[in-house]
Protein backbone atom coordinates (compact mmCIF):
# COMPACT_ATOMS: atom_id res chain seq x y z
CA UNK A 1 0.00 0.00 0.00
CA UNK A 2 0.94 3.43 -0.84
CA UNK A 3 2.32 5.48 2.24
CA UNK A 4 -0.44 8.23 3.64
CA UNK A 5 2.47 11.39 4.25
CA UNK A 6 4.14 10.53 0.81
CA UNK A 7 3.49 13.53 -1.48
CA UNK A 8 0.96 13.51 -4.12
CA UNK A 9 3.60 14.23 -7.17
CA UNK A 10 6.27 11.35 -5.21
CA UNK A 11 4.32 8.88 -7.94
CA UNK A 12 4.81 11.06 -11.09
CA UNK A 13 8.40 11.93 -10.14
CA UNK A 14 9.29 8.03 -9.52
CA UNK A 15 7.27 7.45 -13.11
CA UNK A 16 9.55 9.52 -14.88
CA UNK A 17 12.26 8.56 -13.19
CA UNK A 18 11.96 5.19 -13.89
CA UNK A 19 11.15 6.60 -17.61
CA UNK A 20 14.06 7.85 -17.63
CA UNK A 21 16.16 5.02 -16.27
CA UNK A 22 14.33 2.31 -19.18
CA UNK A 23 15.98 5.23 -22.11
CA UNK A 24 19.10 5.61 -20.46
CA UNK A 25 18.88 1.40 -20.58
CA UNK A 26 18.01 1.38 -23.97
CA UNK A 27 20.22 4.17 -25.06
CA UNK A 28 23.68 1.99 -23.67
CA UNK A 29 21.98 -1.27 -25.72
CA UNK A 30 22.31 0.41 -28.64
CA UNK A 31 25.18 0.10 -31.02
CA UNK A 32 27.56 3.15 -32.06
CA UNK A 33 25.98 3.08 -35.70
CA UNK A 34 22.83 2.83 -34.83
CA UNK A 35 22.87 6.05 -32.29
CA UNK A 36 24.48 8.27 -34.88
CA UNK A 37 21.61 7.15 -36.92
CA UNK A 38 19.34 7.85 -34.14
CA UNK A 39 20.76 10.95 -33.36
CA UNK A 40 20.93 12.41 -36.96
CA UNK A 41 17.14 11.13 -37.49
CA UNK A 42 16.14 13.24 -34.27
CA UNK A 43 18.22 15.94 -35.18
CA UNK A 44 17.17 16.65 -38.48
CA UNK A 45 12.87 16.04 -37.93
CA UNK A 46 13.83 19.02 -34.90
CA UNK A 47 16.02 21.40 -37.44
CA UNK A 48 12.52 20.80 -39.83
CA UNK A 49 10.34 21.73 -37.62
CA UNK A 50 12.20 24.77 -36.77
CA UNK A 51 12.50 25.61 -40.08
CA UNK A 52 8.96 25.38 -40.59
CA UNK A 53 8.09 27.33 -37.82
CA UNK A 54 9.88 30.19 -39.02
CA UNK A 55 9.06 30.49 -42.38
CA UNK A 56 5.24 30.11 -41.06
CA UNK A 57 5.99 33.12 -39.06
CA UNK A 58 7.97 35.03 -41.40
CA UNK A 59 5.53 34.25 -43.88
CA UNK A 60 2.72 35.80 -41.98
CA UNK A 61 4.23 39.13 -40.84
CA UNK A 62 6.15 40.35 -43.46
CA UNK A 63 4.40 43.32 -43.59
CA UNK A 64 3.86 46.04 -41.13
CA UNK A 65 0.38 46.22 -39.23
CA UNK A 66 -2.03 48.91 -38.23
CA UNK A 67 -1.55 47.86 -34.57
CA UNK A 68 1.53 46.50 -34.39
CA UNK A 69 3.62 43.71 -35.21
CA UNK A 70 1.41 40.64 -35.22
CA UNK A 71 1.70 38.18 -37.72
CA UNK A 72 -0.77 38.79 -40.84
CA UNK A 73 -1.45 35.28 -42.36
CA UNK A 74 -4.01 34.45 -44.05
CA UNK A 75 -5.03 38.10 -45.03
CA UNK A 76 -7.36 38.48 -47.90
CA UNK A 77 -7.37 42.06 -50.19
CA UNK A 78 -9.14 44.99 -48.91
CA UNK A 79 -8.61 47.07 -51.79
CA UNK A 80 -6.11 46.80 -54.53
CA UNK A 81 -4.15 49.55 -56.78
CA UNK A 82 -5.07 52.37 -55.09
CA UNK A 83 -3.23 55.64 -55.17
CA UNK A 84 -0.93 56.44 -52.52
CA UNK A 85 -2.77 59.65 -51.44
CA UNK A 86 -5.85 57.23 -50.56
CA UNK A 87 -4.08 54.24 -49.22
CA UNK A 88 -2.83 56.72 -46.87
CA UNK A 89 -5.82 57.40 -45.92
CA UNK A 90 -7.78 53.97 -45.61
CA UNK A 91 -4.58 53.16 -43.32
CA UNK A 92 -5.28 56.15 -41.56
CA UNK A 93 -9.01 55.06 -40.77
CA UNK A 94 -7.67 51.61 -40.18
CA UNK A 95 -5.35 52.92 -37.65
CA UNK A 96 -8.28 54.67 -36.14
CA UNK A 97 -10.35 51.57 -35.91
CA UNK A 98 -7.31 49.71 -34.56
CA UNK A 99 -7.51 46.99 -37.32
CA UNK A 100 -4.65 45.31 -37.95
CA UNK A 101 -3.46 45.46 -41.67
CA UNK A 102 -0.88 44.38 -44.46
CA UNK A 103 0.84 46.57 -47.31
CA UNK A 104 1.68 45.17 -50.38
CA UNK A 105 2.32 46.09 -54.05
CA UNK A 106 4.67 49.16 -52.95
CA UNK A 107 1.71 50.18 -50.05
CA UNK A 108 -0.97 49.72 -53.52
CA UNK A 109 -2.55 46.68 -51.86
CA UNK A 110 -3.95 46.85 -48.04
CA UNK A 111 -5.01 43.75 -46.75
CA UNK A 112 -7.04 42.69 -43.58
CA UNK A 113 -8.17 39.92 -41.37
CA UNK A 114 -11.01 37.88 -43.58
CA UNK A 115 -12.97 37.81 -40.39
CA UNK A 116 -12.94 41.21 -40.76
CA UNK A 117 -13.31 42.40 -44.33
CA UNK A 118 -16.59 43.24 -44.44
CA UNK A 119 -16.83 45.34 -41.39
CA UNK A 120 -13.77 47.30 -42.54
CA UNK A 121 -15.19 48.05 -45.42
CA UNK A 122 -18.71 49.55 -44.05
CA UNK A 123 -16.84 51.41 -41.66
CA UNK A 124 -14.63 53.11 -44.84
CA UNK A 125 -17.86 53.58 -46.98
CA UNK A 126 -19.47 55.63 -43.63
CA UNK A 127 -15.90 58.16 -44.43
CA UNK A 128 -16.49 57.82 -47.87
CA UNK A 129 -13.63 55.75 -49.12
CA UNK A 130 -12.60 54.83 -50.84
CA UNK A 131 -13.30 57.83 -52.85
CA UNK A 132 -14.32 57.64 -56.71
CA UNK A 133 -11.99 58.93 -59.17
CA UNK A 134 -13.62 62.19 -60.27
CA UNK A 135 -16.09 64.79 -58.61
CA UNK A 136 -19.37 64.32 -60.34
CA UNK A 137 -22.44 66.61 -59.37
CA UNK A 138 -22.46 66.11 -56.00
CA UNK A 139 -20.33 69.25 -55.74
CA UNK A 140 -23.97 71.07 -55.74
CA UNK A 141 -25.39 68.76 -53.24
CA UNK A 142 -24.71 71.39 -51.04
CA UNK A 143 -26.04 74.80 -51.31
CA UNK A 144 -23.35 77.99 -50.96
CA UNK A 145 -24.89 81.12 -51.14
CA UNK A 146 -21.76 83.37 -51.32
CA UNK A 147 -20.10 81.40 -54.29
CA UNK A 148 -19.64 84.28 -57.34
CA UNK A 149 -20.54 83.94 -60.42
CA UNK A 150 -16.95 82.65 -61.72
CA UNK A 151 -17.31 79.54 -59.09
CA UNK A 152 -20.35 78.71 -60.21
CA UNK A 153 -18.91 77.96 -63.62
CA UNK A 154 -16.12 76.91 -62.80
CA UNK A 155 -17.82 73.88 -60.27
CA UNK A 156 -20.19 73.32 -62.86
CA UNK A 157 -17.38 72.15 -65.02
CA UNK A 158 -15.25 70.44 -63.08
CA UNK A 159 -18.83 68.43 -62.29
CA UNK A 160 -19.09 67.63 -66.03
CA UNK A 161 -15.43 66.58 -66.65
CA UNK A 162 -15.56 64.34 -63.48
CA UNK A 163 -18.68 62.42 -64.73
CA UNK A 164 -17.45 61.85 -68.26
CA UNK A 165 -14.13 60.47 -66.31
CA UNK A 166 -16.45 58.43 -64.56
CA UNK A 167 -18.21 56.68 -67.87
CA UNK A 168 -15.04 56.93 -69.29
CA UNK A 169 -13.42 54.80 -66.79
CA UNK A 170 -16.60 52.04 -66.82
CA UNK A 171 -15.24 51.07 -69.81
CA UNK A 172 -13.64 47.64 -69.47
CA UNK A 173 -10.48 48.17 -71.20
CA UNK A 174 -10.07 51.75 -69.43
CA UNK A 175 -8.65 51.71 -65.99
CA UNK A 176 -8.50 55.45 -65.23
CA UNK A 177 -8.89 58.53 -67.51
CA UNK A 178 -8.73 62.21 -67.11
CA UNK A 179 -11.09 64.75 -68.75
CA UNK A 180 -10.07 68.38 -69.61
CA UNK A 181 -12.70 70.97 -71.33
CA UNK A 182 -12.11 74.25 -72.79
CA UNK A 183 -15.39 76.24 -72.55
CA UNK A 184 -15.14 79.72 -73.73
CA UNK A 185 -17.49 82.82 -72.93
CA UNK A 186 -20.55 83.18 -75.12
CA UNK A 187 -20.53 86.22 -77.10
CA UNK A 188 -23.09 88.07 -79.01
CA UNK A 189 -20.74 88.21 -82.06
CA UNK A 190 -20.51 84.80 -83.89
CA UNK A 191 -17.30 85.84 -85.56
CA UNK A 192 -15.37 86.33 -82.29
CA UNK A 193 -16.87 83.00 -80.68
CA UNK A 194 -14.63 80.42 -80.22
CA UNK A 195 -15.12 76.80 -80.45
CA UNK A 196 -15.18 74.50 -77.15
CA UNK A 197 -12.09 72.02 -77.14
CA UNK A 198 -11.48 69.10 -74.50
CA UNK A 199 -8.69 66.51 -74.26
CA UNK A 200 -8.78 62.94 -72.57
CA UNK A 201 -5.78 61.12 -71.15
CA UNK A 202 -6.37 57.36 -70.99
CA UNK A 203 -4.87 54.64 -69.07
CA UNK A 204 -5.68 51.03 -70.41
CA UNK A 205 -5.86 47.76 -68.64
CA UNK A 206 -2.12 46.22 -68.62
CA UNK A 207 -2.34 43.96 -72.24
CA UNK A 208 -5.12 46.05 -73.81
CA UNK A 209 -5.96 48.68 -75.77
CA UNK A 210 -8.32 50.66 -77.30
CA UNK A 211 -9.79 49.98 -80.45
CA UNK A 212 -10.42 52.65 -83.75
CA UNK A 213 -14.12 51.78 -83.15
CA UNK A 214 -13.96 52.88 -79.15
CA UNK A 215 -11.94 55.97 -79.50
CA UNK A 216 -14.80 57.43 -81.98
CA UNK A 217 -17.37 56.37 -79.01
CA UNK A 218 -15.36 58.30 -76.84
CA UNK A 219 -14.95 61.33 -79.49
CA UNK A 220 -18.47 61.43 -79.78
CA UNK A 221 -19.69 60.93 -76.02
CA UNK A 222 -17.77 63.93 -75.18
CA UNK A 223 -18.58 65.72 -78.03
CA UNK A 224 -22.04 64.78 -77.28
CA UNK A 225 -21.84 65.63 -73.72
CA UNK A 226 -20.36 69.36 -74.08
CA UNK A 227 -22.53 72.42 -75.44
CA UNK A 228 -20.59 73.56 -78.92
CA UNK A 229 -18.05 70.87 -79.36
CA UNK A 230 -17.16 69.39 -81.97
CA UNK A 231 -15.61 65.99 -82.89
CA UNK A 232 -12.63 67.28 -84.38
CA UNK A 233 -11.86 69.28 -81.32
CA UNK A 234 -11.18 66.58 -78.96
CA UNK A 235 -7.51 65.51 -78.43
CA UNK A 236 -7.50 61.89 -76.77
CA UNK A 237 -3.72 60.29 -75.33
CA UNK A 238 -2.54 57.40 -74.00
CA UNK A 239 -0.84 57.93 -70.69
CA UNK A 240 2.55 57.90 -72.78
CA UNK A 241 1.93 60.58 -75.02
CA UNK A 242 0.83 58.74 -77.72
CA UNK A 243 -2.13 60.25 -79.83
CA UNK A 244 -5.26 57.84 -80.52
CA UNK A 245 -7.99 60.38 -82.05
CA UNK A 246 -7.55 61.34 -85.59
CA UNK A 247 -4.99 63.95 -86.22
CA UNK A 248 -6.40 65.03 -89.40
CA UNK A 249 -9.85 65.47 -87.61
CA UNK A 250 -9.47 69.79 -88.69
CA UNK A 251 -9.10 68.59 -92.41
CA UNK A 252 -12.07 66.90 -93.39
CA UNK A 253 -10.08 65.81 -97.06
CA UNK A 254 -7.62 64.69 -94.95
CA UNK A 255 -9.66 62.73 -92.76
CA UNK A 256 -11.31 61.44 -95.58
CA UNK A 257 -8.08 59.65 -96.98
CA UNK A 258 -7.61 58.15 -93.20
CA UNK A 259 -10.63 56.55 -93.20
CA UNK A 260 -10.30 55.41 -96.59
CA UNK A 261 -6.68 54.11 -96.08
CA UNK A 262 -7.91 52.19 -92.67
CA UNK A 263 -10.88 50.31 -94.80
CA UNK A 264 -8.61 49.21 -97.19
CA UNK A 265 -6.02 47.81 -94.60
CA UNK A 266 -9.50 46.14 -92.79
CA UNK A 267 -10.31 44.50 -96.23
CA UNK A 268 -6.89 43.19 -97.00
CA UNK A 269 -6.27 42.10 -93.52
CA UNK A 270 -9.71 40.28 -93.68
CA UNK A 271 -9.05 38.37 -97.12
CA UNK A 272 -5.42 37.27 -95.95
CA UNK A 273 -6.98 35.59 -92.69
CA UNK A 274 -9.29 33.42 -94.78
CA UNK A 275 -6.57 32.56 -96.77
CA UNK A 276 -4.35 31.59 -94.03
CA UNK A 277 -6.50 29.86 -91.52
CA UNK A 278 -7.27 27.63 -94.97
CA UNK A 279 -4.07 27.43 -95.80
CA UNK A 280 -2.95 26.45 -92.18
CA UNK A 281 -5.53 23.78 -91.95
CA UNK A 282 -4.23 22.03 -94.83
CA UNK A 283 0.03 22.65 -94.32
CA UNK A 284 0.28 23.54 -90.95
CA UNK A 285 1.34 26.62 -89.24
CA UNK A 286 4.55 28.56 -90.59
CA UNK A 287 3.74 26.76 -93.98
CA UNK A 288 2.24 29.37 -95.63
CA UNK A 289 2.07 32.95 -95.94
CA UNK A 290 -0.16 34.72 -97.96
CA UNK A 291 -0.23 38.91 -98.85
CA UNK A 292 -3.14 40.75 -100.72
CA UNK A 293 -3.24 44.23 -102.33
CA UNK A 294 -6.46 45.52 -102.57
CA UNK A 295 -7.75 48.57 -104.47
CA UNK A 296 -10.84 49.73 -103.42
CA UNK A 297 -13.17 52.36 -105.50
CA UNK A 298 -13.65 55.42 -103.01
CA UNK A 299 -15.30 57.29 -105.56
CA UNK A 300 -19.12 58.35 -104.79
CA UNK A 301 -21.61 58.15 -107.99
CA UNK A 302 -25.24 58.82 -108.07
CA UNK A 303 -26.43 58.15 -111.72
CA UNK A 304 -29.50 57.87 -113.06
CA UNK A 305 -30.39 55.64 -116.26
CA UNK A 306 -33.62 55.21 -118.55
CA UNK A 307 -33.98 52.46 -121.02
CA UNK A 308 -36.59 52.38 -123.90
CA UNK A 309 -37.34 48.84 -125.00
CA UNK A 310 -38.57 49.50 -128.87
CA UNK A 311 -40.10 46.43 -129.60
CA UNK A 312 -42.84 46.76 -126.44
CA UNK A 313 -45.33 49.22 -127.29
CA UNK A 314 -48.51 49.82 -125.89
CA UNK A 315 -51.42 52.17 -127.73
CA UNK A 316 -51.49 55.07 -125.79
CA UNK A 317 -54.11 56.86 -127.33
CA UNK A 318 -56.68 56.79 -130.73
CA UNK A 319 -58.11 58.48 -133.02
CA UNK A 320 -60.92 57.79 -135.40
CA UNK A 321 -62.64 60.08 -138.15
CA UNK A 322 -65.55 59.19 -140.80
CA UNK A 323 -66.46 61.41 -143.10
CA UNK A 324 -68.87 60.96 -146.11
CA UNK A 325 -70.03 63.30 -148.27
CA UNK A 326 -73.24 62.63 -150.70
CA UNK A 327 -74.91 64.25 -154.11
CA UNK A 328 -71.74 65.88 -154.73
CA UNK A 329 -70.82 67.29 -158.09
CA UNK A 330 -68.12 64.78 -158.60
CA UNK A 331 -70.40 62.32 -157.01
CA UNK A 332 -70.70 60.58 -153.58
CA UNK A 333 -67.57 60.31 -150.96
CA UNK A 334 -66.47 58.34 -147.92
CA UNK A 335 -63.46 59.16 -146.26
CA UNK A 336 -62.10 57.46 -142.92
CA UNK A 337 -59.10 58.84 -140.83
CA UNK A 338 -57.51 56.82 -137.88
CA UNK A 339 -54.64 58.47 -135.43
CA UNK A 340 -52.96 56.00 -132.96
CA UNK A 341 -50.41 57.00 -130.53
CA UNK A 342 -48.10 54.42 -128.80
CA UNK A 343 -45.76 54.31 -125.99
CA UNK A 344 -43.02 52.94 -125.63
CA UNK A 345 -41.80 51.06 -122.61
CA UNK A 346 -39.07 52.73 -120.29
CA UNK A 347 -37.41 51.76 -117.41
CA UNK A 348 -35.72 54.24 -115.28
CA UNK A 349 -33.13 53.17 -112.84
CA UNK A 350 -31.25 55.52 -109.85
CA UNK A 351 -28.13 54.35 -109.06
CA UNK A 352 -26.21 55.04 -105.84
CA UNK A 353 -22.29 53.42 -105.62
CA UNK A 354 -21.29 52.55 -102.67
CA UNK A 355 -18.20 53.44 -101.38
CA UNK A 356 -15.41 51.20 -100.58
CA UNK A 357 -16.31 48.48 -103.84
CA UNK A 358 -13.36 46.35 -104.48
CA UNK A 359 -12.30 47.30 -108.18
CA UNK A 360 -9.52 44.06 -108.30
CA UNK A 361 -7.02 42.36 -105.61
CA UNK A 362 -3.83 40.72 -106.33
CA UNK A 363 -2.83 37.74 -104.04
CA UNK A 364 0.51 36.64 -103.41
CA UNK A 365 0.97 33.00 -101.84
CA UNK A 366 4.08 31.29 -100.80
CA UNK A 367 4.17 27.78 -100.10
CA UNK A 368 7.38 25.89 -98.31
CA UNK A 369 8.02 23.23 -100.34
CA UNK A 370 8.97 19.40 -98.71
CA UNK A 371 11.98 17.97 -97.21
CA UNK A 372 13.13 14.72 -97.64
CA UNK A 373 15.87 12.76 -95.53
CA UNK A 374 18.19 11.33 -97.62
CA UNK A 375 20.16 8.15 -97.04
CA UNK A 376 23.08 9.79 -95.31
CA UNK A 377 20.06 11.65 -93.02
CA UNK A 378 19.99 14.75 -93.61
CA UNK A 379 17.05 16.40 -94.72
CA UNK A 380 16.86 17.88 -98.44
CA UNK A 381 14.01 20.71 -100.31
CA UNK A 382 11.97 19.76 -102.59
CA UNK A 383 9.41 21.51 -104.88
CA UNK A 384 6.35 20.66 -104.31
CA UNK A 385 4.68 19.69 -108.01
CA UNK A 386 2.78 22.01 -110.23
CA UNK A 387 -0.79 19.16 -109.74
CA UNK A 388 -0.61 20.25 -106.13
CA UNK A 389 0.18 24.35 -106.59
CA UNK A 390 -2.33 24.34 -109.09
CA UNK A 391 -4.89 22.88 -106.30
CA UNK A 392 -3.27 25.29 -103.35
CA UNK A 393 -4.05 28.58 -106.27
CA UNK A 394 -7.83 26.89 -106.65
CA UNK A 395 -8.66 27.00 -102.91
CA UNK A 396 -6.87 30.66 -102.28
CA UNK A 397 -9.19 31.57 -105.31
CA UNK A 398 -12.53 30.54 -104.00
CA UNK A 399 -11.29 31.73 -100.11
CA UNK A 400 -10.43 35.24 -101.47
CA UNK A 401 -13.00 35.70 -103.89
CA UNK A 402 -10.93 35.97 -107.48
CA UNK A 403 -12.92 37.43 -109.82
CA UNK A 404 -11.13 37.27 -113.44
CA UNK A 405 -13.41 40.06 -115.12
CA UNK A 406 -12.46 42.18 -112.89
CA UNK A 407 -8.97 42.04 -113.49
CA UNK A 408 -7.72 40.07 -110.05
CA UNK A 409 -4.27 38.55 -109.97
CA UNK A 410 -2.90 35.12 -108.19
CA UNK A 411 0.75 34.02 -108.02
CA UNK A 412 1.52 31.27 -105.99
CA UNK A 413 5.07 29.76 -105.61
CA UNK A 414 6.79 27.34 -103.69
CA UNK A 415 9.79 28.46 -101.73
CA UNK A 416 12.27 26.93 -99.05
CA UNK A 417 11.34 28.86 -95.97
CA UNK A 418 14.29 30.09 -93.13
CA UNK A 419 12.75 28.04 -90.78
CA UNK A 420 16.22 28.10 -88.88
CA UNK A 421 15.15 30.18 -86.31
CA UNK A 422 12.14 27.53 -85.52
CA UNK A 423 14.08 24.67 -85.87
CA UNK A 424 16.76 25.94 -83.06
CA UNK A 425 13.82 26.89 -80.84
CA UNK A 426 12.20 23.27 -81.25
CA UNK A 427 15.52 21.54 -80.88
CA UNK A 428 15.89 23.86 -77.55
CA UNK A 429 12.32 22.88 -76.34
CA UNK A 430 13.26 19.24 -77.06
CA UNK A 431 16.53 19.39 -75.16
CA UNK A 432 14.85 21.19 -72.08
CA UNK A 433 11.65 18.30 -72.11
CA UNK A 434 14.53 15.96 -72.31
CA UNK A 435 16.46 17.01 -69.22
CA UNK A 436 12.74 17.79 -67.47
CA UNK A 437 12.56 14.07 -67.70
CA UNK A 438 16.12 13.01 -66.59
CA UNK A 439 15.74 15.37 -63.73
CA UNK A 440 12.40 13.80 -63.01
CA UNK A 441 13.71 10.12 -63.43
CA UNK A 442 16.23 10.80 -60.88
CA UNK A 443 13.93 12.58 -58.43
CA UNK A 444 12.29 9.72 -58.77
CA UNK A 445 15.10 7.08 -58.26
CA UNK A 446 16.48 9.09 -55.21
CA UNK A 447 13.46 9.36 -53.87
CA UNK A 448 12.74 5.30 -54.09
CA UNK A 449 16.34 5.32 -52.74
CA UNK A 450 15.25 7.60 -49.96
CA UNK A 451 12.36 5.77 -49.02
CA UNK A 452 14.13 2.08 -49.02
CA UNK A 453 17.03 3.61 -46.89
CA UNK A 454 14.29 5.27 -44.38
CA UNK A 455 12.21 1.84 -44.26
CA UNK A 456 15.48 -0.06 -43.39
CA UNK A 457 16.23 2.39 -40.74
CA UNK A 458 12.83 2.06 -39.09
CA UNK A 459 13.56 -1.56 -39.47
CA UNK A 460 16.76 -1.66 -37.61
CA UNK A 461 15.72 0.73 -34.83
CA UNK A 462 12.80 -1.25 -34.39
CA UNK A 463 15.29 -4.26 -34.07
CA UNK A 464 17.42 -2.61 -32.09
CA UNK A 465 14.48 -1.16 -29.81
CA UNK A 466 13.13 -4.95 -29.63
CA UNK A 467 15.83 -6.19 -28.65
CA UNK A 468 16.43 -3.21 -26.03
CA UNK A 469 13.11 -4.13 -24.75
CA UNK A 470 13.47 -7.72 -24.35
CA UNK A 471 17.13 -8.41 -23.61
CA UNK A 472 17.96 -12.18 -23.17
CA UNK A 473 18.06 -13.68 -20.38
CA UNK A 474 21.37 -14.16 -18.38
CA UNK A 475 22.74 -17.27 -17.61
CA UNK A 476 23.27 -18.27 -14.08
CA UNK A 477 27.13 -18.50 -14.65
CA UNK A 478 27.15 -14.41 -15.37
CA UNK A 479 24.84 -13.60 -12.50
CA UNK A 480 27.35 -16.12 -10.28
CA UNK A 481 24.76 -18.09 -8.85
CA UNK A 482 25.88 -21.45 -10.64
CA UNK A 483 27.18 -22.39 -7.57
CA UNK A 484 25.05 -21.00 -5.27
CA UNK A 485 22.09 -23.27 -7.07
CA UNK A 486 24.15 -26.67 -8.06
CA UNK A 487 24.89 -26.89 -3.98
CA UNK A 488 22.66 -29.72 -3.11
CA UNK A 489 23.79 -30.39 0.90
CA UNK A 490 20.51 -29.90 2.98
CA UNK A 491 22.57 -28.47 6.30
CA UNK A 492 23.68 -25.63 4.35
CA UNK A 493 20.28 -24.80 2.71
CA UNK A 494 19.50 -22.14 5.02
CA UNK A 495 23.19 -20.16 4.68
CA UNK A 496 23.18 -20.65 0.73
CA UNK A 497 19.10 -19.48 0.68
CA UNK A 498 20.46 -16.31 2.57
CA UNK A 499 23.12 -16.02 0.46
CA UNK A 500 21.23 -16.33 -2.81
CA UNK A 501 18.73 -13.74 -1.39
CA UNK A 502 21.59 -10.90 -1.09
CA UNK A 503 23.00 -12.03 -4.11
CA UNK A 504 19.89 -11.18 -6.04
CA UNK A 505 19.36 -8.14 -4.11
CA UNK A 506 22.46 -6.82 -5.09
CA UNK A 507 21.91 -7.70 -8.60
CA UNK A 508 18.12 -6.30 -8.77
CA UNK A 509 20.12 -3.07 -7.59
CA UNK A 510 22.70 -3.43 -10.23
CA UNK A 511 20.64 -4.86 -12.81
CA UNK A 512 17.39 -4.45 -12.18
CA UNK A 513 16.78 -5.27 -16.32
CA UNK A 514 18.53 -8.82 -15.85
CA UNK A 515 16.35 -9.61 -13.10
CA UNK A 516 13.16 -8.97 -14.32
CA UNK A 517 13.74 -10.76 -18.10
CA UNK A 518 14.71 -13.67 -15.18
CA UNK A 519 11.47 -13.32 -13.63
CA UNK A 520 9.98 -13.30 -16.98
CA UNK A 521 11.50 -16.01 -18.17
CA UNK A 522 10.21 -18.15 -15.14
CA UNK A 523 6.76 -17.05 -15.44
CA UNK A 524 6.52 -18.10 -18.54
CA UNK A 525 8.48 -21.34 -17.96
CA UNK A 526 6.06 -22.16 -15.60
CA UNK A 527 2.90 -21.57 -17.74
CA UNK A 528 4.33 -23.97 -20.30
CA UNK A 529 4.84 -26.61 -17.75
CA UNK A 530 1.56 -26.44 -16.39
CA UNK A 531 -0.05 -26.49 -20.34
CA UNK A 532 1.74 -29.74 -20.66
Amino acid sequence: MNDPNEPRGGGTAEFFRQLIVQFSALWQKLSFQQKLITSSLVGITLIGLIGLLFFAHTSGGGGKSGGGGASSGGMKVLYSDLELEEASQITEQLNKGGYKYKLENNGRNVLVNPKQLYEIRMALAREGLPRKRGIGYELFDKTNLGMTDFTQKLNARRALEGELQRTIEDLDEVKSARVHLVTPEHTIFLDQQKDSKASVVVRTMPGRELSKDQIRGITHLVSSSVDGLKPQNISIVDIEGKLLSSPFSDNESAMASSQNRELQQNVERYLENKASQMLAGVFGHSKAMVKIAADLDFDQVEKTIETFDPESRVIRSEERQDENTKNAPDGDHQRERSLTNYEIDKTVQRVVQEIGNVRRITVSVAVDGKYETGADGKRAFVDRDPAEMQKIEELVKNAVGYDLARGDQITVTSLQFDNELLRLEQDRLRDEEKQANRALIIKLILAAIAGIAFLLLVRSIARAVTEAMNPPVPVLEQLGLEDLVEEEDPTESQVRASAILEKVELLTNQAPVNIAAIIKQWLVEGVTEKKH
